[in-house]
């Protein structure tokens, strides 16, 4: 009891100070401004926390810089979108490579070691156009209320001319802003 006491007393006193703050200023010093959506779209559990396998790939086969693998397609699904949910943004984060900032660092997430190098991995939209990781998409991806299936891509790209065999794994995020 006597912590929400405390708690009260101390709200109140931050509410008579911002008021002679006020009372002082000529012109406002905080403004606020926001929107308030329509329903907008959930995360369906599958595409909360998935994993997405890329495949074996021979080292061999990164012949240069730049030289891909194929592209393993993985879908964020989307369910209760309102109606006034017409596209979303993205943004793909993650730690960027040091080689090739907009692609998609490897991390050791085996915790045991002996990583690829000379690969990184590269975003692609549906129509497989590259993605930078964290930055927000050019386009927007369309929407339409009720449940939707976002389709991306995702594919090694070599960063040197030499890739070292290894672990090829990483950890992404993704958020989505509406339009």
């Amino acid at each position: 009891m006597k912590l929400k006491h405390y708690s009260i007393a101390v709200l109140t006193c931050v509410i008579a100070t911002g008021l002679s703050v006020q009372a002082l200023a000529s012109s406002p010093n905080l403004q606020i401004t926001g929107t308030i959506l329509s329903r907008t779209c959930d995360v369906a559990s599958d595409s909360q926390n998935m994993d997405v396998d890329m495949g074996q790939f021979n080292a061999s086969s990164f012949t240069s810089t730049g030289a891909t693998s194929s592209a393993t397609q993985f879908n964020i699904h989307l369910t209760g979108c309102g109606s006034k949910a017409s596209g979303a943004k993205m943004v793909f984060s993650g730690t960027s490579d040091a080689t090739n900032p907009s692609l998609l660092a490897l991390s050791d997430t085996s915790g045991q070691g002996g990583m690829a190098s000379g690969v990184a991995i590269e975003i692609l939209d549906n129509t497989q156009q590259p993605i930078a990781v964290n930055t927000v998409t050019s386009g927007h991806v369309p929407l339409t209320s009720g449940d939707v299936m976002l389709p991306f891509y995702l594919r090694y790209k070599s960063t040197q001319n030499s890739v070292t065999p290894g672990n090829a794994s990483a950890v992404m995020y993704f958020d989505i802003q509406y339009q």
